[in-house]
């Protein structure tokens, strides 16, 4: 195993380096021209006093650039830090000053964001004529660096769906572990045309690019997320290969033209949120057989179980429901949330974890650090699920999204489950609000499909849920509020719950 993958990218074949390895819009980066424009950039960063465990702050949306700064970064020691642009002048603030930044590299489109990132004196390098002349004035003569394993290679901050951004550093150890272990098994080869259309700032994009650079495949970065740029990369371009997350399925399945089909397609890897049930069978209509779900956190450097359908899995298989087995490499078990103690198969508990895929904690939070990691080793994911007899992971919800209405334990996804049924509804989040009588009671925010009541939606729970799983209250709402990883914001529908306002 190459303990430094991503400092040695791309390791790809001689007769390949003259091959596209990342297109966006009407510009191509060969593996030739990244390579050497990696090796560039590493050069300049330290001619400009930058030095080993130094952090590079990257506030740019989804470019080719991306990929020369994360491997030139890895290049000279660096840490890469991808930060979330789509945050709040106040939120990129407390991140950019938690990272403490030795360089900011910006695309121009986000420079009236710079007030809120950079401090005086932290120097900038905008994306275009000024990073181009900045990578042509460095030697094209790599950087004598020190690379080790456990050397922090990157710094992604949390979505904050329950508080602060947290910055989770992940390792030379920790990519080298997942990024070889997963490509062959997400089929990528030197001759995928894979699709990356969700934002580099999240662990699960990163992946797979880095998947993708490590097979030697060309990646297409999408010019944007909607349905139609979508369907026509995935058919114009011939795509076999796509991560996407549930809310974008939804939307190709609702306006992918009738009778459109995907010959390339071999794999469409999706995660970071629940699917419908409703979804995934219209996606299994709609692409066939080549759904992967996979679940992962930051803090694992992404996915660590993966569902594999077999050809012979009938569609209405309930294994489709299932996050999949862990990968050969991870351990997982459910433990006891209180006591930690191990349970067993089909018992609900906190899903655990332990791998070299760990992320070692999150920078300069020793407290939060070692409430996510046992002594021993074991990862705290904070999600509840069980383990059925053959090791397929069942997710429910956060075990802090647990409603507990007088004395019952509610799972948010299980209410989700039912409301989904009715045919209104396009979309719910059921959360937990508190109550004088029962400490808690179930509410639910839905996006409905045609119009229908809250009181409708609350009758239609009748008989299909217990008294204590049905929602007291139901909210009609335009869209729930998500963050860049599709993950619905329960806190923000919860807080404006308590508020009397819509979500």
């Amino acid at each position: 195993m190459n303990p430094y993958l991503l400092a040695d990218q791309p390791a790809v074949p001689a007769g390949h380096r003259d091959r596209a390895a990342f297109v966006h819009r009407d510009r191509a980066i060969t593996f030739a021209e990244l390579d050497d424009a990696a090796t560039r950039f590493a050069a300049a960063a330290h001619a400009a006093g930058l030095r080993p465990g130094d952090r590079v702050l990257l506030l740019a949306p989804n470019a080719l650039e991306t990929f020369v700064v994360l491997v030139g970064c890895a290049r000279a020691g660096l840490v890469t830090v991808p930060v979330n642009w789509r945050l709040s002048p106040g939120e990129l603030a407390a991140v950019a000053a938690d990272a403490g930044a030795r360089l900011v590299v910006v695309d121009r489109s986000l420079a009236h964001l710079l007030w809120a990132v950079v401090d005086s004196g932290v120097p900038l390098l905008t994306l275009g004529e000024q990073f181009d002349q900045w990578l042509a004035d460095a030697p094209a003569r790599r950087a004598v660096v020190e690379h080790r394993p456990d050397d922090v290679v990157l710094q992604v901050y949390t979505s904050g769906t329950s508080g602060r951004p947290k910055g989770v550093l992940l390792t030379n150890r920790n990519l080298a572990t997942k990024v070889p272990g997963v490509t062959p098994r997400w089929g990528l080869a030197s001759d995928s045309v894979s699709l990356l259309a969700t934002p580099l700032f999240h662990v699960g994009a990163l992946s797979w690019g880095l998947a993708g650079l490590h097979a030697g495949a060309t990646t297409i970065l999408a010019g944007d997320a909607s349905p139609a740029t979508l369907l026509a990369h995935l058919t114009d371009d011939a795509v076999s290969h796509t991560f996407l997350v549930p809310a974008m399925i939804a939307r190709l399945c609702e306006e992918a033209p009738e009778g459109s089909s995907f010959p390339a397609l071999r794999t469409v890897l999706y995660g970071a949120s629940p699917i419908s049930a409703q979804v995934q069978g219209e996606a299994l209509r709609l692409f066939g057989p080549v759904l992967h779900q996979v679940y992962g956190l930051s803090e694992t450097t992404g996915s660590l179980t993966e569902m594999v359908p077999g050809p012979d899995l009938p569609a209405d298989s309930p294994l489709y429901r299932s996050a999949g087995q862990a990968y050969p490499w991870i351990e997982l078990e459910i433990r006891d949330p209180g006591t930690g103690e191990r349970l067993p198969a089909n018992a609900f508990g906190e899903v655990w974890t332990r791998s070299a895929q760990n992320s070692p904690g999150y920078f300069g939070l020793p407290e939060e650090t070692a409430e996510l990691l046992t002594p021993d080793g074991w990862l705290r994911t904070g999600d509840g699920g069980h383990l059925d007899d053959e090791g397929y992971l069942f997710l429910t919800d956060r075990v802090k999204d647990l409603i507990i209405s007088g004395g019952e334990n509610v799972y948010p996804a299980e209410v989700e489950t039912v409301l989904r049924e009715h045919a209104a509804v396009a979309d719910v989040a059921v959360f937990g609000v508190p109550d004088d009588r029962w400490g808690e009671v179930v509410s639910a925010a839905v996006v409905a499909r045609t119009e229908v009541t809250a009181d409708e939606l609350i009758a239609f729970t009748d008989g299909r849920l217990a008294g204590y799983k049905r929602p007291r209250t139901v909210r009609i709402v335009d869209d729930l509020p998500r963050n860049a990883a599709g993950k619905v914001l329960r806190r923000v529908l919860r807080d404006g719950a308590l508020e009397g306002s819509t979500a």
